[in-house]
């Protein structure tokens, strides 16, 4: 096997997953951390093992664990992003006047942070694509044990658009792309768990506030409705789509519905209580759970942002987002990735539309 090198920014459940996945594969993996949470992983940077029990059975070493991320990008082309979507403004900030244009950041998951790099490195943005779902459902178990219970397929966007053909062969070797969107905006749009978790979190949030009761599972809790509240979500995210004329099936397809088939909530409900996958999986027990303070300001909000400007009106969405606000006393509203961050301000839809084909204003 050809050994590669590539760069992985984060080591959390789904970093130290992916650097198993990918090292036990032949890759030279060189994993960076920001300083003030690399010392917790003394261990890592140690034995640069990591093993991952579950569906996927793997032990692997890690080229090197650093906090110095000139050294980690240095000489290699891809550079893997897996991180919660809240980290993408440091990262694109650390990566300015260091990252070359000749490299590629791939992006586990996006959440629009194509269009967020883009707008922080400006001329200097290399080529990105950006993933609708982390391909690992996955949890850390203790030091160097991670346990995998599920693989996600992934759908994939590259920006600009027509990168694809030139980039795609070696991100399918990473992991394999089941679908690529026709840009980033159709890939943002088609995040799952925006409208999966918000609906069980936001009428659960007095068992996520007393974890000593026994603690909240979302899978194992998800309630009817919290399924009625999914598909309302889902529907004014079908919405927008349509306006920007895509044809969104996220939640279909999470639920291997067929093409033309839209989901209804007992579907729904009965797919979150059979998958075997997603059932172990405890929390969150805790409102600053990414599964809230992530999926709101990097979902939720540019969601209904695309949505003004199209006309659509998302009443369920603009619902949740301000019990957040309330619920977290900070407006996710001001927060979130409004079109200002994504420099998409002061755009029309065709103006944004064919920004997102081309990488040009």
């Amino acid at each position: 096997m050809i050994m590669k090198k590539i760069a992985l920014i984060g080591a959390g459940n789904g970093a130290q997953t992916m650097a198993a996945d990918l090292a036990s594969r032949g890759y030279e993996v060189n994993m960076y951390e920001q300083s003030a949470f690399i010392g917790k992983l003394g261990w890592l940077k140690e034995s640069k093992t990591i093993r991952v029990t579950g569906v996927l059975n793997v032990t692997a070493k890690i080229a090197m664990l650093t906090d110095n991320l000139e050294e980690a990008i240095k000489d290699v082309t891809y550079i893997l992003v897996v991180t919660p979507s809240f980290a993408h403004e440091t990262i694109a900030e650390q990566l300015k006047g260091i990252i070359r244009k000749d490299q590629v950041l791939v992006l586990y998951p996006g959440a629009f942070a194509a269009l967020v790099f883009k707008k922080i490195l400006g001329d200097e943005c290399p080529v990105i694509a950006e993933a609708n779902n982390l391909p690992y459902d996955t949890r850390l178990k203790g030091e160097g044990l991670a346990f995998c219970s599920g693989i996600n397929p992934i759908n994939m966007a590259f920006f600009p658009a027509d990168a694809k053909e030139k980039y795609y062969d070696d991100i399918n070797d990473f992991i394999p792309i089941q679908y690529t969107y026709r840009d980033v905006l159709e890939c943002g749009l088609s995040l799952v768990n925006p409208a999966l978790h918000s609906g069980a979190c936001v009428i659960n949030i007095g068992m996520i506030e007393q974890p000593s009761r026994g603690g909240f599972h979302m899978y194992e809790h998800f309630t009817a409705g919290a399924a009625k509240l999914d598909v309302a979500l889902d529907r004014e995210r079908k919405e927008i789509g349509k306006a920007l004329g895509y044809d969104l099936r996220p939640i279909e397809d999470f639920a291997g519905k067929p093409a033309g088939h839209q989901i209804n909530w007992k579907e729904l409900y009965m797919q979150m209580h059979g998958d075997v996958a997603l059932t172990a999986i405890s929390g969150p027990n805790d409102i600053w759970n990414r599964y809230l303070t992530e999926d709101c300001p990097n979902g939720l909000v540019p969601w209904v942002a695309l949505a003004e400007l199209c006309g659509v009106a998302t009443p369920t969405m603009r619902a949740i987002i301000t019990i957040y606000s309330h619920i977290h006393e900070r407006d996710w509203w001001q927060v979130g990735r409004k079109l200002d961050r994504l420099g998409l301000d002061g755009m029309t839809k065709e103006q944004v539309l064919e920004f997102v084909k081309t990488g040009k204003k």
